[in-house]
């Protein structure tokens, strides 16, 4: 984890990326949350699929937690700490089937490439 949190340091200073982001969230859709913030949201939440929550929770819980840039080492160590507590993500069968379907075609498509 340590190597994740060194890695998004380079990021401070650029207002155009997430690490470097200075202002209040107001994400509008699902699909416009920044990937490198889901896993958290998926452990805080409770929820594999992010599009089960409602946007203004997200919304105010990054609100809550982000103080501005360098703000996504604080959001990497609270999912490590709820990861290492136990906290877990609640799938479906719909969910794990899906997963399980990406995988195979990942590995099918590793296949191909030997």
């Amino acid at each position: 984890m340590l190597n994740k949190i060194e890695f998004y340091k380079n990021d401070i200073d650029n207002p155009y990326a997430v690490n470097g982001f200075n202002g209040t969230w107001s994400i509008s859709k699902h699909n416009l949350i920044p990937d490198v913030l889901l896993g958290f949201l998926q452990r805080h939440f409770g929820q594999f699929r992010i599009r089960r929550i409602p946007i203004t929770d997200i919304n105010a819980v990054l609100n809550e937690l982000w103080e501005g840039p360098g703000s996504l080492e604080k959001i990497f160590l609270l999912e490590d700490e709820m990861r290492l507590q136990g906290k877990e993500i609640k799938f479906t069968a719909t969910d794990l089937k899906e997963f399980k379907s990406v995988v195979d075609d990942e590995e099918d498509e590793d296949d191909l490439d030997n």
